[in-house]
């Protein structure tokens, strides 16, 4: 089954038997990204009742909610540790801006669907440290500690907003899939033993 998608992929052809189901890296709480979907057996789609597809993966105004705190949040790690400039919170912070310069962007799924990608590549991506910089030193050990304790809160904020997001819009792309799937009639063509 065929189902839209919203990035440029390369299309290779292999053969369905040498195949299987391949699951997403799972970022540093153990939680996966949104992911493309895999096929759904008619027969399973027939089986559930389809609850009333929503229009996007995550109310807008929640979107739009969930940017403002990423903006906070990243402006008090930036005070926090002078990671500011790094390259995956420099990105974020760009993405994060555009999309409240022009919140009605957020009304379409596929924008959606990227900005939770990039909140959560940036915030489970192992190669970029900028989530994991030490805090700048305060006056005195307590007041470093402190600091440190509230920069690991910060790091613990975006990882539960990244994993709220992803869980929603895995949610959204699974009744996507499955309505698509059961929108279609009649017989099925034959598989030729390569997908397309």
């Amino acid at each position: 089954m065929l189902t839209s998608s919203w990035r440029i992929v390369r299309v290779v052809s292999a053969s369905r038997a040498d195949t299987e189901r391949v699951e997403r890296a799972k970022g540093r709480s153990g939680h996966s990204r949104p992911s493309r979907l895999a096929a759904t057996s008619q027969s399973d789609i027939e089986r559930r009742h389809l609850p009333a597809l929503q229009p996007t993966p995550v109310p807008a105004a929640e979107l739009v909610s969930s940017a403002y705190d990423v903006r906070a949040l990243l402006e008090e790690l930036a005070e926090l540790t002078g990671c500011g400039n790094a390259w995956g919170l420099r990105v974020l912070r760009r993405n994060v801006e555009l999309a409240l310069a022009s919140p009605e962007t957020l009304d379409r799924p596929e924008n959606q669907v990227d900005f939770i990608e990039e909140l959560a590549e940036a915030v489970w991506d192992g190669a970029d440290s900028g989530f994991r910089y030490a805090v700048t030193p305060a006056a005195t050990r307590d007041a470093t500690h402190a600091r440190e304790e509230r920069r690991q809160a910060i790091v613990d904020r975006f990882d539960q907003l990244a994993d709220h997001l992803c869980k929603q819009a895995e949610r959204w792309q699974a009744l996507e899939a499955e309505a698509a799937g059961a929108s279609v009639a009649g017989p099925r063509p034959p598989h030729s033993g390569h997908m397309v």
